[in-house]
């Protein structure tokens, strides 16, 4: 599983404060045309009808560092075995985060299309 959590005060008190996806719905990175912030698209949490939607979760990195992000995700994905199945991505409560340059996220449940 691969876990985000968004709010950096620890509470749960709103809609996807907190999701965690299997690796096998995540579809691929997107750079959005900013240069510090980068997409992963996931296979939707909900029915959203589309066959083309997303679930989307933004990360905050730093400036210009789109692919070293992308190695380090990728390395983490492919290393293995992990001993309890949970990757933590971005975990804005604790500061816990898979890549140096990654320094928050947002996540998004309701699918794009």
């Amino acid at each position: 599983m691969l876990y985000f959590m968004e709010e950096t005060d620890g509470a749960f008190d709103a809609a996807a404060d907190g999701v965690a996806y299997p690796l096998s719905s995540f579809r691929g990175f997107y750079a959005t045309g900013t240069q510090t912030t980068l997409e992963m698209h996931f296979t939707p949490l909900l029915d959203h009808g589309g066959e083309d939607a997303s679930d989307k979760v933004t990360l905050t990195i730093t400036s210009d560092k789109h692919k070293e992000v992308i190695q380090d995700l990728t390395r983490k994905f492919n290393e293995g075995p992990h001993s309890d199945g949970f990757i933590v991505v971005a975990d804005d409560s604790n500061s816990v985060f898979a890549s140096t340059y990654i320094t928050g996220c947002a996540n998004a449940v309701t699918a794009v299309d």
